[in-house]
């Protein structure tokens, strides 16, 4: 009876008129000090896979991916995959302002 209470005195409305609130995004992993694996430009994405992690650019993820046999080749490696290619996105557009 007591959890009963509590749940009423919390939701004082019918879930339907309730508004969702967006998630807040949990922020960045990779930093400036992420470097590409294949050519040492910024990384923007880690694959982290079954022996390690490497971390690629946006052009050489985009590559590896693209190609059927390397993406065959990373599907096998891959357990986890940290996008954060929408990082040149904002950046593209904070310059746009002038």
């Amino acid at each position: 009876m007591y959890n009963t209470i509590m749940a009423r005195q919390i939701i004082k409305e019918p879930v339907s008129n309730r508004e969702e609130k967006p998630e807040k995004p949990l922020g960045y992993i990779l930093n400036a000090l992420d470097r590409c694996d294949s050519c040492s430009a910024q990384a923007y994405v880690m694959v982290k896979g079954s022996t390690g992690e490497l971390l690629f650019c946006g052009h050489h993820y985009d590559k590896i991916m693209n190609n059927p046999d390397a993406y065959t080749k990373m599907m096998a490696f891959m357990l986890e995959v940290v996008d954060e290619r929408d990082k040149l996105i904002e950046n593209r557009l904070v310059g746009s302002h002038n």
